[in-house]
């Protein structure tokens, strides 16, 4: 249930049936049980009623001129709205010298040759490729070839680090071995 504080806060958009069904529901509940609430929301309605029954008072002729040259000074300041691109385009085009359809036709047949080549050309039937046992065979001859070339690397890796280690016994303060 709403509080006093809740409803006189909304009371309002109460009053102008501004709240959405729930919440008009819950604030007729709250006023129908509070008299406090209720006399509240009486003398908004008196006031918005009073206030509707007024005249609405007409501006006199002088705001009226004064309004109507400040629009017309608005209006001519503005600058004018940049055309779109398109519409440059289309400007811009219509300036050009028209075109004579002879020279036309013959870039158009032109063009529709270069297309055509093109399409035939692009359209050749794929040549077989070689079975797969011969496929087969030269990966495992290059993978054969790999082999002997790491165990190459690594035999010399083995002599680079013979060599390296009489120099490092030298470090050390040893005597170096003689081969």
């Amino acid at each position: 249930m709403s509080t006093c504080a809740e409803v006189r806060e909304g009371l309002p958009a109460y009053v102008d049936g501004a709240l959405d069904a729930e919440a008009e529901r819950d604030a007729a509940e709250h006023l129908a049980a509070c008299p406090a609430c209720a006399a509240e929301a009486a003398a908004l309605r008196a006031i918005l009623a009073r206030a509707a029954a007024l005249p609405a008072p007409e501006p006199p002729p002088a705001f009226w001129r004064e309004f109507e040259a400040s629009v017309r000074a608005r209006v001519t300041t503005r600058p004018a709205p940049r055309p779109s691109r398109w519409a440059r385009v289309v400007e811009w085009t219509a300036g050009l010298p028209r075109l004579r359809p002879a020279p036309v036709l013959v870039a158009a047949s032109v063009l529709g040759l270069l297309l055509a080549i093109g399409l035939i050309r692009s359209n050749r039937p794929m040549q077989p490729g070689p079975p797969a046992e011969v496929v087969t065979a030269s990966q495992d001859l290059a993978i054969g070839q790999d082999l002997d070339l790491f165990q190459q690397l690594d035999l010399l890796e083995e002599e680079e680090l013979l060599e390296r280690l009489d120099v490092l016994r030298s470090l050390d303060g040893a005597r170096p071995r003689v081969t």
